[in-house]
């Protein structure tokens, strides 16, 4: 019985009697049960009118505009404020209206249900609070919704690579695509299948990037690559095709050749972080890449269906390694969604360390103490070619580095002052990473050094001090070697001496070659000199007379080759490369006139005269204080003078006198003891 309806019964009763009992009626059940209008407040015959009006949102604004129909068949659910619910359909007009039974006060709530392929341009529930009073008892709810659209993604295989499906060229299935709103957010995703297509629906109209994951091997051949544009309109279906055609490998392999055999042999690893450059038929580049953890790099090339092409991969060198391949390497022919693979191989540079030392007691091992010996000479050779020289470093080491795996010869370059103790010349092996070391050991020959005080720095071997080499005779040679005076004392090195004596108690005194004049005055000086040997020599000398500081007369430890006094040019090289043949020689040499009063040292160099075939001579180059000579003899003195330079002053640490001295003397001795016997004649 709707609300408003009226009721009539079929029997009377009397007023009195029909009031009374409505009013117990009334009570009980009004007690015992309450209808779902009157749940919050009972108002009696009064009814509430609740509309849901359903229109195509076509714009999407949220209201109904001209020619914006309205939508039939859309189901509402209203929602009472007890929490009850019934539910409905509009009809032709769009319209669903509720009647309820009852003005209950409270919330009513109007829910639509959404149908497939459409979006809700306004809320879909509604809520309308009544409350009573004069307030209207009616409600109308407008819902608006609008159609989605959608793109669908086309997938094939371009094999020809011209970005247009054509015969033969089939659909490919599996491929994943994203799409994205203009802000650049994604709103779907999905893969292809079937016929290459996927579906995108549920799109408002607007602007989307749709983006395929390319698969590796294949090449986007469409216009806009991997990733087009699509503008969707109201209600509308977009679709758009992708093309992407299948590409060759190119599988490039890099190995360490441990055996240096070009071949890659089990248990060689595979080298990383090793960069390739590709090129086409026309040396054009392609693309270049590095090896991963495995040593390999992939190349990936379009080549035509139906077509093939050759591809060349180059290495980039690395510091270290040398290549046991070919650097450049071209593929055989490779045709459409093939592949090919090449194997470049490298070994790591092999090296030679040399030690030198002093083989100080010449059993050709280095013991402890005996000495590295630097600035020496090193010569390495492959298939009889020279590739390399180097010296020792002050360490006494020497590496030549950066060596293929091949045999090498490395040969030392001996001085004149050494001879070998191991072999001079060493063969070895070398293969690829590995470093060989050679060991060579030299001793110095023992030879005749001088003994000038240390600070002259003239006389140790480290000084490249004065020092005589003795010549080897020939077997039918009884002497071949010229010496100063009789005696030669060879030494391993030199003995600096404060009196130039230090040479003089090794073996034997051996500086008996040169005597000083008695008389070095009126500028001159004058020595007798012995030669012994078996051939003519060569004689050079240096006296230090004169002070270059003071400018007086006395040694400054250094032999001036010239220098200026009294307006006169003088030089301390008094003698050189004066030609002498054996037997005993007065020479003379210019001093300045006044000169006197002084100490003095002396050193003197014989070396043996130059043959020319014919004569001996003494044309050669000069001989210097210091280095090395062959043959021959150095002798030191240290020499005093008195006032006129007649005088000869004794001198403990260098005593000897001129020979005219000896006699003056002794003949005062025996002018002495003949006038002691007269007198005692006499007395007699």
């Amino acid at each position: 019985m709707k609300v408003g309806e009226k009721n009539y019964f079929s029997w009377r009763l009397p007023v009195g009697r029909f009031w009374g009992m409505a009013l117990v009626v009334a009570f009980v059940f009004g007690t015992l049960w309450v209808s779902p209008v009157q749940a919050e407040t009972n108002t009696g015959g009064c009814y509430l009118t609740i509309t849901a009006h359903k229109f195509e949102d076509k714009n999407g604004d949220g209201d109904q505009d001209s020619g914006e129909p309205n939508l039939n068949n859309w189901s509402f659910t209203l929602t009472y404020p007890n929490g009850s619910t019934t539910s409905g359909t509009t009809n032709s007009n769009g319209n669903k209206t509720f009647y309820t039974s009852s003005c209950a006060t409270g919330t009513y709530t109007l829910t639509e249900t959404l149908q497939s392929g459409w979006y809700n341009t306004t809320p879909t529930s509604q809520q309308w609070t009544y409350n009573g009073g004069t307030q209207s008892k009616s409600w109308t709810a407008n819902f608006g919704n609008a159609k989605y659209s959608k793109i669908t993604v086309k997938k094939f295989e371009d094999k020809n690579g011209d970005g247009s499906k054509g015969t033969g060229e089939g659909w490919l299935n599996g491929w994943n695509f994203t799409v994205y709103d203009s802000n650049g957010n994604q709103v779907a995703s999905g893969s292809t299948s079937g016929s290459g297509s996927v579906n995108f629906g549920s799109l408002v109209s607007g602007t989307y990037t749709v983006t395929e994951t390319v698969q590796t091997g294949y090449l986007p051949t469409t216009s806009g690559g991997a990733t087009q544009t699509v503008v969707l309109g109201y209600d509308q279906t977009q679709t758009v095709t992708f093309g992407n055609a299948r590409l060759a490998e190119i599988c490039v392999y890099k190995f360490e050749d441990s055996d240096g055999d070009g071949q890659k042999d089990e248990g060689e690893p595979y080298l990383p972080g090793w960069t390739f450059t590709l090129y086409d038929s026309q040396n054009n580049q392609i693309a270049s890449g590095v090896t991963n953890e495995n040593g390999k790099v992939s190349f990936w090339v379009f080549v035509p269906y139906n077509q093939s092409k050759t591809f060349k991969a180059v290495e980039t060198p690395q510091a270290g390694y040398y290549p046991t391949t070919p650097t450049e390497q071209t593929t055989t022919s490779v045709s459409y969604g093939g592949w090919a693979e090449l194997f470049f191989g490298n070994a790591p540079y092999g090296s030679i360390k040399v030690t030198k030392f002093e083989d100080l007691n010449g059993d050709g091992d280095r013991d402890d103490g005996e000495p590295f010996l630097p600035d020496w000479e090193f010569e390495l050779v492959k298939d009889n070619q020279s590739i390399a020289n180097g010296t020792t470093g002050q360490d006494g080491t020497l590496v030549f580095d950066e060596l293929e795996a091949a045999s090498y010869t490395v040969t030392e370059v001996i001085p004149d002052d050494y001879f070998p103790t191991t072999n001079p010349s060493q063969a070895t092996t070398v293969a690829p990473g590995q470093q060989v070391e050679l060991i060579f050991g030299n001793q110095r020959y023992d030879m005749d050094y001088g003994d000038l005080p240390d600070d002259y720095g003239m006389t140790l071997f480290s000084e490249d001090g004065a020092r005589h080499k003795p010549l080897l005779c020939l077997a039918n040679e009884q002497d071949c070697d010229v010496r100063l005076g009789v005696n030669k004392d060879n030494e391993y090195d030199g003995n600096p001496h404060n009196a130039a004596t230090g040479d003089d108690g090794h073996n034997q005194n051996d500086e008996d070659g040169v005597v000083r004049g008695t008389s070095w005055g009126g500028g001159t000086g004058t020595i007798t000199v012995t030669v012994s040997g078996g051939q003519p020599a060569c004689l050079t000398a240096w006296v230090d007379y004169f002070d270059l500081a003071d400018q007086d007369f006395g040694f400054d430890h250094q032999f001036t080759e010239s220098f200026s006094y009294n307006s006169q040019n003088y030089s301390e090289r008094v003698i050189d490369n004066e030609y002498l043949d054996v037997g005993t020689h007065g020479l003379t040499f210019t001093l300045p006139p006044d000169f006197g009063n002084t100490t003095v040292f002396a050193r003197f160099r014989l070396v043996p005269a130059l043959f020319n075939g014919q004569n001996y001579h003494c044309d050669r180059a000069l001989v210097e204080p210091t280095g090395l000579e062959m043959g021959g003899e150095v002798e030191d003195y240290y020499w005093q003078f008195g006032p006129t330079a007649v005088e000869l002053r004794n001198v403990r640490a260098a005593p000897q006198q001129a020979a005219g001295g000896l006699g003056l003397a002794a003949f005062g001795l025996v002018l002495s003891l003949s006038a002691l016997w007269v007198g005692r004649r006499r007395r007699k």
